[in-house]
């Protein structure tokens, strides 16, 4: 296949990259550091034990304040991390796509709301004796919520202007379908390995609290674990599609024969092939929506990307997409 696009020159894709990298990277990471160090110096005004949680009648959990430091550099340090290989493909001018614009002023949001909300809560328990008395912490994470949009707000005008024109597509050839013949094209796109371990892990973890909190009351369990396997069973049902092109159209079924996407072939106006991000064009992995396009995202690289007569696009990145663009353009031109 090759690639009929103009790409941006070297120093507007630099220039644009840099900023996205200080935004969404080097700022979230420099004040999470500045956060961290701060609760560090903290520490010798501090209880023994700080108080971490606090629930409806005041603090009900207790800990380390290196735990605190831990959250705000453990979670500013990965979602930074995410950020920086997002920004690989940029749009053809250079600039860059909403969905990056959006991810990397909300890098620098997170930050600023973990920073300053959770160095609050410490700083309103230095010289206490029994950090069971601490105040509850929302107006300090109120206050960083709010500077954090602040920040984002700047950032955003910070940044260069989205790019919103459809990502560049690559020359296929339709396949020549004779009038007596048909053509049916079929394959199958999965979630990594790592993906389906990063949901059981957080499903295991959701099991866990939400036992430790049962000690309290059955209540809990009831109200919160049944909701954990209603949200699990609605994912699995995510992590294996399988895709069809043909004279009927385009069908994107996940395994379990719910959800699914069926667009007729009279409803189908244009078919390109397109190379995508995950992260970059739709903010993530999964079944997702971002300006009018639906993507099924759960890999990179090629992906059949289909019009419909209305406007609306489906995205689906899936191993050997230059043959299904060229059979379903075939089917349609018959």
């Amino acid at each position: 296949m090759n690639d009929s696009t103009q790409h941006a020159n070297p120093e507007q894709r630099a220039v644009t990259r840099s900023r996205l990298l200080l935004v969404a990277v080097v700022l979230p990471l420099a004040v999470a550091v500045a956060s961290a160090l701060v609760i560090i110096s903290w520490i010798p005004t501090l209880p023994a034990v700080i108080g971490i949680h606090w629930g409806s009648e005041g603090v009900n959990d207790f800990g380390s304040p290196w735990e605190l430091v831990a959250i705000v550099l453990g979670t500013v340090g990965l979602f930074s991390g995410v950020m920086a290989f997002s920004f690989a493909h940029l749009a053809e001018r250079g600039r860059p796509r909403p969905a990056q614009k959006v991810l990397a002023v909300t890098s620098l949001w997170l930050s600023v709301l973990l920073s300053v909300g959770i160095a609050g809560s410490v700083a309103t328990q230095r010289g206490l004796s029994d950090a069971s008395t601490a105040p509850d912490p929302l107006p300090w994470l109120l206050l960083g919520a709010l500077l954090g949009l602040v920040a984002a707000a700047a950032a955003w005008f910070l940044l260069p202007r989205a790019d919103r024109t459809p990502p560049y597509a690559f020359d296929v050839e339709p396949l020549d379908v004779g009038p007596s013949e048909r053509v049916f094209w079929t394959g199958t796109v999965s979630a990594a390995r790592g993906v389906l371990l990063l949901i059981l892990a957080v499903f295991a973890l959701g099991i866990g609290s939400t036992l430790a909190a049962a000690l309290g009351g059955e209540e809990v369990l009831v109200l919160v674990l049944l909701p954990l396997f209603v949200v699990l069973a609605v994912a699995l049902t995510t992590v294996r599609w399988r895709v069809s092109v043909g004279q009927h159209g385009v069908n994107v079924v996940s395994v379990a024969g719910w959800p699914a996407i069926r667009i007729p072939l009279s409803e189908v106006a244009d078919v390109r092939l397109i190379a995508v991000n995950p992260v970059g064009d739709f903010g993530g992995w999964g079944w997702r929506w971002n300006g009018g396009r639906t993507g099924i995202i759960l890999q990179a690289g090629p992906a059949i990307e289909v019009t419909r007569s209305n406007g609306k696009v489906l995205v689906v990145p899936v191993d050997d997409a230059e043959t299904a663009v060229a059979v379903l353009q075939g089917a349609g031109a018959r």
